[in-house]
């Protein structure tokens, strides 16, 4: 669903540039000089694996005035680019693992700073990093190791104590673990800032004419929310100045 009108050819660009994005917060500027009328929106639907691209209308006021569908597009990444959060996330890992109880051979399941960089430089998003560190399994070929991924699924110490039996069983625990993960990280999320300079570089792309300006992240989207700020409901009448300053103030 389409609720801005894009060039076919701009929308193919867009589709193939976010081939491996789990989430979208496009804000389109309108042909307007000054920011005072509003973001234009659009919602796309696609299909990842447990993926979506979300768009948010940050102003359901009147109709948009006729304007060129953006020639270019600028994306920003959401953890690392837009808040630096990879620390975040790795905390928010170990108070899961302590949460749950986890440990291996009797010794209890931490991911240092050394091993979570290896992590997020070998395997993309929580559940398949948690499934690479507990089989091994999962990352390219090619892929360089290292010594403190476990290969054995861990025991839930504090959930029963139950070593998973296959890997569906494994998985099932992983899922729990990632939601509770997301929960720790949306609370540790909210005292990070932006990087510097990244909410000056979005107000002049937002500016200039042309061009649209997204969010993309593999992060799950209540972790993408948090970061992002997006309101649950557009708030009629903001205009894209304070839209802009509502997420520059919460990031």
């Amino acid at each position: 669903r389409l609720r801005t009108t894009l060039a076919t050819g701009y929308m193919l660009r867009l589709l193939l540039a976010l081939a491996t994005a789990d989430a979208l917060l496009l804000l389109a500027p309108r042909r307007l000089a000054s920011r005072r009328a509003g973001l234009a929106s659009m919602t796309l639907e696609i299909s990842p694996p447990d993926g979506f691209v979300w768009g948010v209308n940050l102003d359901e006021g009147s109709p948009p005035p006729p304007s060129p569908p953006p020639s270019a597009a600028l994306l920003f990444d959401c953890d690392g680019v837009l808040v630096e959060t990879e620390e975040l996330h790795r905390v928010a890992y170990n108070m899961a693992f302590e949460e749950f109880g986890l440990q291996i051979a009797g010794a209890p399941v931490v991911w240092s700073k050394e091993y979570y960089s290896f992590l997020a430089n070998t395997v993309g998003g929580g559940k398949p990093k948690m499934r690479y560190h507990f089989t091994g399994l999962g990352a390219p070929e090619g892929a360089r190791t290292h010594q403190d991924t476990a290969k054995v699924w861990p025991a839930p110490t504090a959930r029963g104590g139950a070593v998973p039996a296959d890997e569906a069983a494994g998985m099932a625990l992983v899922d729990e673990l990632q939601d509770f993960k997301t929960e720790c990280y949306k609370q540790l999320v909210t005292k990070a800032g932006p990087r510097p300079g990244v909410l000056a570089l979005m107000d002049s792309a937002i500016a200039a004419p042309g061009i649209a300006v997204g969010i993309c992240s593999a992060s799950t989207r209540g972790g993408f929310e948090k970061v992002a700020r997006i309101p649950p409901r557009p708030h009629p009448g903001r205009n894209s100045a304070a839209s802009r300053a509502h997420l520059g103030r919460r990031l």
